[in-house]
């Protein structure tokens, strides 16, 4: 009978992507430490991104979390490298709490993507941003946050990619470096199985309070705080669940940055404010359909965005100590 080794080194070593990124997460029956952990500046060029290393303790009840950052907004010079832990951080999976190590980063050129073309079985993605890029043939890239459908064994699944998060290299580009907004690169096959690109899915966390108010219809200048919201990319819907009296045609008003949403742009890592000063529904008469005695419809725009792509500028690599506690 095989038995399980009662302590395991093991190595992560990854690319560090834009934004919110999980590097750990504690196993089941296992408590960690995290021994050392360096991030270096790759980068080609004179660049200075930054980083944050958090850890998340999660309570197993509530779900609630904790973020404590062991290290905030270091700035890595060219052609260096950072110590991040040299030392022993205790992680822990327990019935109570579950610990998760996430890095953030601040980096240039950082865009949206806007489509992803994969065909399998060449293994090649064709990438459109929103805006033009710099990258040229042979430059090294990240990808983060990419929401996939695909059709597998077990039917149709959703998958955000990469998983591992990995680096690529840019093997064609369309147009001229600066104006271009399509690239390809080869991402690999994934046995056969089709993946249709989605844009970013949205998940409502909260909202501020009185965050919407009644500008036309029965009440003017009643404010409602949501219950529920949620959001349809492809069409621009807004579904507001929340006792009104709102009838169609009339309008409402959401205050800026008071409606709250994790996306799969980072693996929902953290909470974003809508609507922004930039966004369409900002400050805006917004016209109710489907009024219902709990819930109204307004449109605020689509959104193609669905994932992020920037040059590849940092790497990060930890050593971690697992112990066994079954």
């Amino acid at each position: 009978m095989a038995i399980a080794p009662v302590n395991k080194f093991i190595s992560v070593a990854v690319p560090v992507a834009p934004g919110l990124q999980k590097l750990y997460e504690v196993p089941t029956g296992v408590s960690s430490l995290l021994l050392y952990a360096q991030v270096a500046n790759v980068g080609i060029g004179t660049t200075y991104p930054t980083v944050t290393l958090i850890q998340r303790r999660e309570s197993r009840s509530t779900k609630n979390t904790r973020d404590v950052r062991v290290i905030k907004d270091v700035e890595i010079p060219p052609n260096d490298a950072v110590i991040l832990v040299d030392g022993r951080l205790v992680l822990e999976k327990t019935p109570l709490v579950l610990d998760r190590v996430y890095i953030e980063s601040t980096q240039e050129n950082v865009g949206i993507i806007n489509n992803v073309d994969y065909d399998e079985p060449s293994g090649i993605a064709t990438v459109t941003t929103a805006s033009p890029h710099s990258f040229d043939v042979g430059d090294p890239i990240c990808l983060s946050g990419i929401k996939f459908n695909c059709t597998g064994s077990t039917g149709i699944t959703t998958t955000v990619f990469p998983d591992p998060q990995q680096s690529f290299m840019v093997d064609t580009i369309v147009d001229n470096v600066g104006t271009s907004k399509t690239f390809s690169t080869i991402v690999g096959t994934s046995k056969g199985y089709p993946h249709v690109y989605n844009r970013a899915e949205h998940f409502y966390v909260r909202s501020r309070y009185r965050s919407i108010e009644q500008i036309t219809g029965p009440a003017p200048g009643t404010k409602y705080t949501p219950d529920f919201v949620t959001y349809d990319p492809d069409n621009g819907n807004l579904v507001v669940t929340v006792a009104n009296t709102l009838q169609n045609g009339n309008t409402i008003r959401i205050t800026d940055n008071s409606l709250f949403f994790t996306c799969t742009m980072d693996n929902r890592g953290t909470e974003h404010s809508y609507p922004r000063s930039t966004d369409p529904a900002s400050g805006a008469n917004l016209t109710v359909t489907g009024a219902a005695a709990n819930s109204f419809t307004v449109n605020v725009g689509v959104s193609s965005a669905g994932g992020y792509v920037a040059p590849l500028q940092m790497e990060f690599i930890a050593s971690i100590l697992e112990n066994s506690t079954t």
